[in-house]
């Protein structure tokens, strides 16, 4: 009992020095990575000033502003005019239906819709008392 005792103890032993030797090389490969990263970025950096360019970033940015100042309209200033015909008050406007206000939402029933077949139940309509539900049964 003794003897396995000390085998076990030995190859846990050994498993831990493995795990920690892979945990070492593991460090060893991210910090490498993190070197060769940092490089590249450095040569990069060095051929856009080199080109006389600006950076990726902010190049980007400047041809996103370019055509951005190209629209006829300010495409928020549109959804901010949309809302506030559509909200000034707890009712809609005079001459608009509730449905323009939010036509995602007819959208997306439209949609639903058409998935099924079915559709939801016409409400019944209850006939006045005293009216004659059918033909008088056989005499």
């Amino acid at each position: 009992a003794a003897e396995r005792e000390r085998r076990l103890q030995e190859r846990e032993r050994l498993i831990e020095e493995r795990r920690q030797e892979q945990a070492r090389l593991d460090a060893e490969e991210r910090r490498k990575e993190q070197e060769r990263w940092e490089q590249q970025q450095r040569e990069q950096e060095a051929a856009e000033r080199e080109r006389g360019g600006r950076s990726g970033v902010s190049g980007t940015a400047a041809e996103a502003a370019i055509l951005v100042s190209q629209r006829t309209q300010n495409p928020r200033e549109f959804f901010r005019q949309r809302e506030r015909s559509g909200s000034t008050s707890g009712s809609p406007l005079p001459g608009s239906t509730p449905g323009a206000r939010r036509p995602f939402l007819r959208y997306q029933r439209s949609l639903t819709e058409s998935a099924f077949i079915f559709r939801r139940p016409e409400p019944l309509q209850t006939p006045p008392p005293g009216a004659s539900r059918g033909p008088p049964p056989p005499s």
